[in-house]
């Protein structure tokens, strides 16, 4: 998380310029006056008191332009150009990831956020069977970094990228953004990249002359059958045991194949959670758990520790210093347990999960060929032109 106020901290990652006329302190002034919202400045008055009070809250937040000290107990302004500039790239790296505008991406691909649901239920509902070996108090799922199990959804989510066509071009689609001259090929490869990857766009079917060139299985009925399913209404959930792709699912628009999507994206969630499990049962057997709580212990000691000297007016300022570095050290101490049990789960989630998703998704394309190999080619068909009209509303009066 990273805070902004609505004046004196905008150009707070802008170190201050080597004299007022310098054109860093002009850049400042200029960002300074710019109206980018934000924070109010009681508002931030409030924050700060609050990260001051708080160390894991200040660890765990950036305030725009304070980077921490070197042994952790404090911060210090921004020394370099560098040094704010990797602090504002590392912030909106962490929000696109974990919050804001990962929620854009989700909205534009829907098939691959429910995937990444299916994963994250899966990791929850594994890790709660090791809720006895938690530190007292400690809530939220057993893998706590929200990063890692976003991560440990990689594998479902470039399972279902390929299942709906957004990784590459499928046989009978057009390209997304197609070349007048041949609509396979893009006329613009950057927007291509950036339609499929950021906007889960994919390419139109191609007119049937064209598609039954890259796909012969297909017949010209079966063509027509399957557009007045996918444009016959505007169901945001339907399905189809007789899809071009076989049995399928459409979802928001997109078209999910059951043997290459779907049954690859179940897998992985399976995977994400047998892998919870093994690397859970592996530290308690370690007693990486045990240690956690036993750490956890120790800064809870220290904290109590640090709160009996500060409230004692005896206390002499070597005293105080002290206590607050053994509660740091106690904090570093934990946080360091915690993050190694959590790569741990982390790595046997993410294998495991891509590991089940890369076995169902070769069932499933293996599957696949061979329906289309026992199909074989598809008999060529007359049509009346009138017949091949798909209406793009109501009810299709040809229906799979």
């Amino acid at each position: 998380m990273a805070a902004w106020s609505t004046a004196s901290n905008k150009a707070a990652y802008i170190p201050a310029g080597p004299g007022s006329e310098s054109f860093r302190e002009k850049a400042r002034r200029a960002l300074n006056a710019t109206p980018l919202g934000g924070y109010s400045a009681k508002r931030m008055e409030e924050y700060d008191f609050a990260r001051a009070q708080d160390d894991k809250l200040r660890r765990e937040t950036v305030r725009a332009g304070k980077v921490p000290t070197t042994g952790l107990t404090g911060e210090i302004d921004t020394p370099t150009l560098r040094a704010g500039a990797t602090q504002a790239a590392g912030a909106t790296l962490a929000d696109a990831t974990t919050d804001g505008a990962r929620n854009i991406w989700w909205f534009l691909n829907a098939p691959q956020a429910l995937a990444t649901l299916a994963v994250l239920h899966a990791v929850q509902s594994a890790g709660n069977d090791f809720e006895m070996e938690r530190p007292d108090g400690a809530k939220g799922p057993l893998l706590s970094k929200r990063g890692l199990r976003l991560a440990a959804a990689v594998p479902a989510v470039i399972g279902m990228s390929l299942a709906v066509g957004n990784a590459a071009r499928q046989p009978g689609y057009k390209a997304v953004v197609p070349s007048e001259a041949d609509p396979t090929q893009s006329a613009d490869p950057l927007g291509e990249t950036v339609s499929r990857y950021f906007l889960g766009r994919t390419g139109a079917l191609l007119p049937y002359d064209e598609f039954v060139k890259e796909r012969p299985d297909v017949s010209r009925s079966e063509y027509e059958e399957y557009k007045a399913y996918l444009f016959g209404n505007a169901l945001p959930v339907k399905a189809t045991l007789e899809g071009i792709h076989g049995p399928e699912v459409t979802f928001m628009g997109k078209s999910i194949p059951v043997a290459t999507g779907i049954l690859p994206a179940v897998a992985a969630a399976i995977g994400a959670g047998m892998g919870v499990r093994k690397a859970g049962m592996r530290l308690k057997e370690g007693g990486q758990f045990k240690l956690l709580q036993q750490k956890q212990e120790s800064l809870s000691e220290a904290k109590s520790a640090l709160y009996r000297t500060g409230n004692d007016p005896s206390s002499s300022p070597a005293a105080m210093a002290e206590a607050k570095a053994a509660a740091v050290g106690a904090q570093r101490d934990f946080d360091q347990q915690q993050k190694d049990n959590d790569l741990e789960l982390f790595k046997h989630a993410a294998g495991q999960s891509a590991l089940w998703m890369a076995g169902a998704g070769l069932a499933g394309q293996t599957l696949e060929s061979i329906r289309r190999a026992l199909k074989g080619r598809a008999e060529i068909e007359e049509i009346d032109p009138e017949e091949q009209q798909v209406p793009l509303t109501g009810k299709p009066e040809v229906m799979r």
